[in-house]
């Protein structure tokens, strides 16, 4: 494999990248080590990781279909097993929003998560079946999904989930995964104002190459990389509106996860310039869309390897 095209290698007392056993590494943002043969970063020092509710605990928001739900489930349809659809298993369910909007399509539908909040709403409100284990997921699994759940996940126990949910998948299951991805334009460009910059929560940041070699490691393969979209628009606005409002994502903390105190002027501030940044965004996106490795965001779906 070639070196990643990223700053001048270093020689460090870092351990090596448990993605591809790479011992040299390079600083592209001070938060983070970078491996100069997969293209990996981990975060610099594990700090202490705060639990994350991106969706609000509301009966409301969980019954509303926005387009980046739409996104995901045309996703799921495209990559779905054409034999009895049986189990769907989403890792790192959150809220269970996922789940609840698509749980008609198949006989079960199963989340992992850790976040008690979440577990509380989904199990006592949307009434899904929630585990908090990997192991006590059932075999027979059609189709896993982790949408913007892996880099949140240490590293050690990653392995584990994704080795431990391949032995439970079939020759016809699915895995559909989408993660930010360090090797895109938006990345490069915005560095720390780079919308899915998200410190200390993303523990990792993948490219598509050290993706593609964990799931190896775990005993998948790919099937195809699918246009993230979505994904790429929202993540370009917003990387343009952090740089414009020397702000980190005020717009999405402020209307999804709900978590900032409103700041009148900085409201007024970004009902001016959204419009204006806006087709930008779009414009930008479009673009992506010809060069699939430097996408904002990775979205794959893998298949289980048969030797």
């Amino acid at each position: 494999m070639g070196k990643f095209n990223g700053e001048t290698s270093l020689n460090t007392n870092i351990k090596p990248c448990f993605i591809c056993g790479g011992t040299h590494f390079t600083k592209f943002t001070n938060q983070y080590n970078q491996c100069t043969n997969c293209g990996h970063e981990t975060l610099d020092s594990y700090c202490e990781q705060g639990f994350i509710l991106n969706d609000p605990l509301t009966l409301e928001d969980a019954k509303r279909t926005t387009g980046l739900d739409a996104f995901k489930s045309r996703v799921l349809m495209q990559f779905n097993s054409p034999s009895d659809m049986n189990i769907l298993f989403d890792i790192g369910s959150a809220s269970g929003k996922f789940l609840f909007l698509n749980q008609n399509k198949y006989r079960h539908a199963i989340g992992l998560e850790i976040t008690p909040e979440a577990l509380e709403f989904s199990r006592n409100t949307l009434h899904l079946n929630i585990e908090e284990n990997i192991e006590d997921v059932p075999t027979g699994i059609t189709t896993v999904t982790a949408w913007h759940s892996l880099e949140h996940i240490p590293d050690d126990a990653l392995i584990n989930i994704i080795k431990t949910v391949s032995k439970k998948m079939s020759a016809d299951s699915r895995m559909i995964v989408s993660v930010p991805n360090g090797a895109s334009r938006q990345y490069k460009w915005f560095r720390s104002a780079f919308a899915y910059f998200d410190t200390p929560n993303h523990l990792h940041q993948f490219t598509e190459s050290s993706l593609t070699i964990l799931m190896s490691k775990c005993g998948l393969e790919p099937v195809a990389f699918i246009d993230s979209w979505p994904y790429n628009t929202f993540g370009y606005i917003q990387g343009l509106l952090n740089i414009t409002t020397r702000t980190h994502n005020y717009l999405y903390y402020r209307l999804k996860r709900r978590s900032l105190k409103p700041s009148m002027a900085l409201d007024v501030l970004h009902l001016f310039i959204l419009p204006l940044l806006a087709p930008v965004g779009w414009f930008l996106a479009i673009l992506d869309l010809f060069d699939r490795k430097k996408q904002g965001v990775i979205t794959a779906c893998f298949k289980v390897k048969y030797t």
